[in-house]
């Protein structure tokens, strides 16, 4: 399935693209001329997306042989793949697979970047993107995420119950558990707390996982001391969850302490695209 999502979404975007026909290489390039083209990652990466460039082509009647497997770490210059067949298709085609692998390698390389940082503290908490992805994009990049060694979290609003901040101040703590009760059993409840006292009072109802939101390290300490407590006298502690303003800069203030998910909309909202290339060698 996500082979079909990523593959309907790069047709979409050649359709856009093209518009109403590519001026310059239909003017320029002679018909049936073949070539090979050389795709090639211009700085140190992490591969992600490839299978579904592969995928994509032969849709096109291009033929391709790939050097690399997904989540490799590859050095810059590194050849990952080659396309051979109609030189006005392969041109065509360039940039709006070019793209795709730039954003896609970018999500890939920051994730296991960040991974790898946190991994020298603290080997058992999970780095997690967000929902603040891009429109029509999000299956895809939270792969990216995945493939770089992260987690997904939620991929849509109906893959549990996340009680977030405006749902507490639409009804109150009190009436959002009462409410879930209609729930099925097969499904999470996680809720966000802003402050010690939200803690205090959430930890009653005893939800799967507590999202710690904005809090700053020094407090993340506080939080988890009313945790120990709560576990202590109950029996019970939910996972713990801290997020807000996270990025590669400060995530190992809080990735010192023993808490389950950090998660951070950096990882997919301010990757930087990747420098990738395509080379054409006329046959």
């Amino acid at each position: 399935m996500m082979d079909d999502y990523a593959k309907k979404l790069l047709k979409e975007s050649l359709i856009y693209d093209v518009g109403f026909g590519d001026l310059t290489t239909e003017l320029i390039i002679p018909k049936n001329q073949k070539s090979k083209a050389k795709i090639v990652v211009k700085e140190d990466a992490v591969v992600c997306g490839l299978n579904f460039i592969g995928s994509f082509l032969k849709d096109y009647n291009l033929e391709h042989k790939t050097f690399v497997d997904e989540g490799d770490i590859v050095k810059k210059n590194t050849n990952i793949m080659e396309i051979y067949g109609d030189t006005k298709i392969i041109l065509t085609i360039e940039r709006t697979i070019l793209n795709f692998l730039m954003h896609l390698f970018g999500i890939a390389t920051k994730t296991y970047s960040i991974v790898k940082m946190v991994r020298k503290i603290n080997k058992n908490v999970k780095i997690a993107c967000t929902r603040k992805t891009l429109p029509m994009l999000s299956m895809v990049e939270k792969y990216a995420v995945y493939i770089g060694g992260g987690d997904t979290h939620r991929f849509r609003l109906d893959d549990m119950v996340m009680i977030k901040d405006n749902h507490i101040e639409a009804v109150g703590i009190e009436k959002c558990f009462e409410e879930i009760k209609k729930l099925s059993f097969s499904k999470k409840i996680e809720i966000e707390v802003d402050n010690l006292e939200q803690l205090k009072e959430v930890l009653k109802h005893k939800p799967d996982i507590v999202l710690l939101d904005n809090f700053k390290p020094d407090d993340i300490e506080n939080a988890l001391n009313i945790i120990d407590e709560f576990e202590n006298k109950n029996k019970y502690r939910p996972l713990i969850e801290v997020s807000g303003g996270i990025n590669e800069h400060n995530v190992l203030d809080y990735a010192k302490y023993d808490i389950d998910v950090i998660s951070m909309g950096c990882l997919i909202h301010s990757a930087r695209a990747i420098d990738i290339s395509l080379d054409l060698f006329k046959i």
